[in-house]
């Protein structure tokens, strides 16, 4: 081979090696633009389940009064922020909009109980007739974290509520039972209706969006 063949075909594997190159690197943004996205949607759904554990962290270092009425109002106020707070995460990075019309909607209707039940405490002095147990929170705690994340963020937003809401309803019939005060008894029975209709909003989107 004369000196001219070596040098075109040292040219030539230059070239294919340069060519090569620039093809990877094309590549490559587009590749670590990708993961990351599903990661973000992953870390999402993981930050709902975040403000359920910062939601009992706040209730188990509750103080019981063993006044029913009471103690069930200051749970409740808990359990309904950590209702908002989920809600915030799917407004943030929810897609649907069926999702987020219910979050706002739970943000706005939730808020405006707890200040009613705020002000319930303020005006009714504990005093010890009968108390209220933790069992309904830590219930619907346990089966939160038990429940398969999809990482798609309304999905796990609609499957989350419905085991929150149930646990609200759960609580708010032991209200219904066994409160003392009418104001509790009318509280509780207005939010075992509208958890329940929204469940039931939650489940027929589920059935027909789940992934």
């Amino acid at each position: 081979m004369n000196y001219k063949s070596i040098a075109f075909v040292a040219l030539l594997f230059t070239s294919l090696y340069l060519l090569n190159s620039c093809t990877n690197e094309n590549k490559g943004p587009a590749a670590t633009n990708q993961a990351p996205k599903m990661e973000d949607h992953s870390q999402h759904s993981m930050a709902m389940m975040q403000t359920m554990n910062a939601m009992m962290q706040r209730t188990n270092t509750m103080k019981m009064t063993g006044d029913f009425d009471i103690d069930f109002a200051s749970m409740m106020i808990e359990h309904h922020q950590g209702a908002i707070d989920m809600s915030e995460v799917e407004l943030r990075h929810g897609a649907d909009a069926q999702m987020k019309l219910m979050a706002q909607q739970i943000i706005t209707a939730q808020k405006a109980e707890i200040a009613k039940m705020q002000a319930f405490i303020q005006a009714h002095p504990a005093t010890a007739k009968q108390p209220m147990t933790m069992g309904s929170m830590q219930m619907m705690y346990d089966q939160m974290k038990a429940m398969p994340m999809s990482g798609n963020v309304d999905q796990d937003f609609a499957s989350m509520m419905t085991i929150h809401h149930q646990g609200a309803v759960t609580m708010a019939q032991e209200a219904v039972s066994k409160g003392h005060h009418a104001d509790i008894k009318s509280m509780a029975q207005q939010m075992i209706a509208d958890q329940q209709r929204e469940m039931a909003a939650f489940q027929t989107w589920l059935d027909k969006n789940r992934k």
